[in-house]
């Protein structure tokens, strides 16, 4: 997957979602229409309603990071172009996001490892709330659950740090 970097609010909030993300993704190798889209997922493993990718798709749109546009007789969605300023090639902001995260990795896991002994059976009463369908694959959601707790709490740290 390759880096994003909202520069709006609209952005940030549409890609908070690891959804909206590949579906942006899959958006921006080629245009599809929800049902292609619907498809694509669970070709992946991931099953959705078309109604469910719809939702997604007004928020992608809402926040300028996809169009609608016509492909023959048919229309389809596709990633808008934007750019972003870097200080350095894109590549090597990956390469040097990469090697941190391989740096504290170690780190993490042991962060996640008490997370899930501490509060497992209550993450997956949350992920299986979050569930639009039966067909949705609760891992999938107890994976979003336990991102959201580590991003949060990242955030919260952030704040405590700053405010030294």
């Amino acid at each position: 997957m390759t880096r994003i970097m909202p520069v709006r609010l609209e952005e940030a909030k549409a890609l908070s979602d690891e959804l909206r993300i590949m579906i942006l993704e899959m958006l921006k190798e080629k245009p599809m229409s929800v049902g292609e889209i619907v498809d694509e997922l669970r070709r992946r493993g991931i099953f959705k309603t078309h109604n469910a990718i719809r939702y997604h798709i007004a928020i992608l749109k809402d926040a300028g990071l996809i169009e609608l546009v016509k492909t023959g007789n048919t229309l389809r969605y596709h990633a808008r172009d934007h750019y972003y300023a870097y200080t350095g090639t894109a590549r090597e902001v990956d390469e040097r996001i990469d090697q941190i995260a391989d740096e504290v990795a170690d780190d993490v896991e042991k962060i996640v490892s008490k997370i899930l002994k501490e509060h497992k059976s209550e993450i997956e009463k949350i992920a299986i709330s979050l569930k639009p369908c039966e067909f949705c694959i609760t891992k999938h959601f107890i994976e979003h659950v336990i991102y959201e707790i580590v991003r949060k709490a990242t955030g919260k740290a952030l704040t405590r740090l700053h405010s030294k």
